[in-house]
């Protein structure tokens, strides 16, 4: 398979792991880079990794035997069959992840969460209540990705409407611009839905893959940006207003081809 700019050999054992996991793992091929990307900095460190979605059990040993003896691997499921898990040494919690009140009585029980990774129902609803819950637990550096993000656009997932994940996730990328706002009151929204910022308040980052959607938390980082200057004195001529004032542009769009004309500042 294609490997991107990431380390060979842990790319490597993590395929190696995967293949000899003594249970059934479904994974995709893209998937594995973006792993190794996201997670390979928590190999062999004392970390918790947290998984929901085990179904026949293959992923828990993969992320046990890559990630080291030193890992606690947390799985999650609404089977209470998945219980028979915890005997091959892993922690397992049973609960519905579509439920707020489970993840509150749930995460405290966990604890600290270096890696949060959703693989369970694929519903809209479900992803987006897990990345709440789990955003607003963890204070620590950390990363909350969920897998298969495509399910936003399956007909058969098609009960969410406009609201899919994958529109929650790009809009939670404002929310992250948002904290940029006050250093420009007069030119940005105001007022504006603060409580909507700070819900993302310590998420540093919104990384986007091919079926994978990524959440860096680094709260330590995420203090609200100022305007600094090096110097007081400006002397080159400001021209950006003396170009064209408009452009025509190939929208990105999945569902149809369109050309819109994008206007600058009036």
């Amino acid at each position: 398979m294609p490997l991107p700019l990431v380390d060979k050999s842990a790319f490597d054992d993590l395929v190696r792991c995967w293949q000899n996991a003594p249970h059934p793992s479904i994974k995709t091929t893209s998937y594995f880079p973006v792993y190794v990307q996201l997670f390979q900095h928590l190999r062999g460190r004392e970390c918790t990794f947290v998984e929901t979605g085990i179904l026949d059990g293959g992923s828990l040993f993969m992320w046990r035997d890559w990630l080291g003896p030193n890992a606690r691997i947390v799985g999650i499921d609404l089977n209470p069959d998945a219980r028979k898990w915890e005997k091959e040494g892993f922690s397992i919690f049973i609960g519905d992840q579509g439920d707020p009140a489970f993840w509150r009585d749930t995460l405290p029980k966990i604890g600290r969460i270096d890696a949060f990774l959703d693989d369970g129902g694929h519903q809209s609803f479900q992803q987006i209540v897990t990345v709440q819950e789990v955003i607003a637990h963890i204070r620590n550096e950390a990363v909350v990705a969920v897998e298969d993000s495509y399910t936003s656009f399956m007909n058969d997932f098609a009960s969410h409407g406009e609201h899919s994940f994958l529109e929650y996730a790009k809009d939670a990328t404002d929310c992250i611009v948002g904290r940029s706002f006050e250093m420009y009151p007069n030119r940005t929204p105001n007022p504006f839905n603060v409580a909507s910022v700070q819900q993302f308040v310590n998420v540093l980052s919104i990384n986007f893959y091919n079926g994978i959607v990524a959440f860096q938390l680094n709260p330590a980082a995420c203090v609200p940006p100022q305007v600094v200057r090096n110097q007081n004195l400006r002397g080159a001529m400001d021209f950006r207003h003396e170009g064209k004032n408009e452009a025509a542009i190939e929208w990105p769009d999945v569902r149809k081809a369109r050309t819109v004309t994008v206007k600058g500042a009036g």
